[in-house]
């Protein structure tokens, strides 16, 4: 499958916020087992997560595979892995995660790079439920495509989409939400700079592409980390107003799991 959801939305994705403490524990499992199958069936079984019913292992089984393990590049799994060894509240882990299921829920993508992205531009730091309800309605009116639901099952979405957002850092606060940059660590930068690459992307259109907005990053953001990823050596990059030159070298990997 590809990486990046491209073609409809799907309400499959936001099922239980985002899961990063579970998440960190199965990556863990999977470092350990011989396979992603052998650590589902450890889920099942209750070797890990014992704690939670048969029912929600397998409703996070479905989460971990939709969101992470449904990825044709075996790369990405290797490197979700190595961020694990940093520890369930490390921007390396945590930010990764969240790239990947921003990339993978394209109504959560779009929320944040078109609603909250607009809002954050304008200093307008208040962000809710009511604002992603409205989204989903005038995406409704919009998008013949989008999949029917009842006013319970639209309720539970909005509040878990927010529920989702706001446990990977770009929302703060519980009785009054407000809109925070996330954090994201150079390894995930990269993994993005390769993501764009692998579509085609080149120079300028790389440092413009919409997806960094979900760290809340605006041209001048983007060109400081793309500096900061040359340092480390990971690619070569050069700018000069519009004119960008950049490309990935060595290992395409080329980035150690510890600091």
């Amino acid at each position: 499958m590809p990486i990046r959801e491209h073609d409809q939305y799907s309400f499959r994705n936001t099922i239980r916020a985002g899961c990063i403490r579970e998440c960190w524990l199965f990556f863990q499992e999977i470092e350990k087992s011989p396979s992603a199958e052998k650590a589902r069936r450890n889920l099942a079984d209750g070797v890990i997560l014992g704690n939670y019913a048969y029912s929600t292992r397998m409703a996070l089984w479905k989460i971990f595979r939709t969101r992470y393990l449904n990825i044709a590049d075996p790369w990405v799994q290797t490197e979700l892995i190595a961020a694990s060894q940093f520890g369930p509240e490390s921007s390396e882990f945590i930010s990764l995660l969240y790239l990947y299921f921003a990339l993978r829920d394209k109504l959560a993508f779009k929320f944040v790079t078109d609603i909250v992205w607009a809002k954050w531009r304008a200093h307008d730091l208040a962000i809710g439920s009511e604002d992603c309800s409205r989204f989903v309605d005038r995406l409704s009116q919009d998008n013949e495509s989008l999949p029917k639901v009842t006013a319970e099952s639209k309720g539970k979405l909005i509040r878990n989409t927010v529920s989702t957002l706001q446990d990977f850092g770009l929302i703060s606060g519980t009785k009054h939400r407000v809109i925070s940059r996330p954090t994201i660590a150079p390894r995930t930068a990269f993994h993005l700079v390769r993501l764009l690459v692998g579509e085609g992307l080149t120079g300028q259109e790389i440092v413009d592409a919409k997806d960094w907005r979900l760290f809340l990053l605006d041209r001048n953001d983007v060109s400081r980390m793309l500096a900061k990823l040359a340092q480390e050596k990971w690619i070569r990059y050069e700018g000069s107003g519009r004119i960008v030159i950049l490309e990935l070298i060595g290992n395409e990997a080329g980035i150690d799991t510890h600091d």
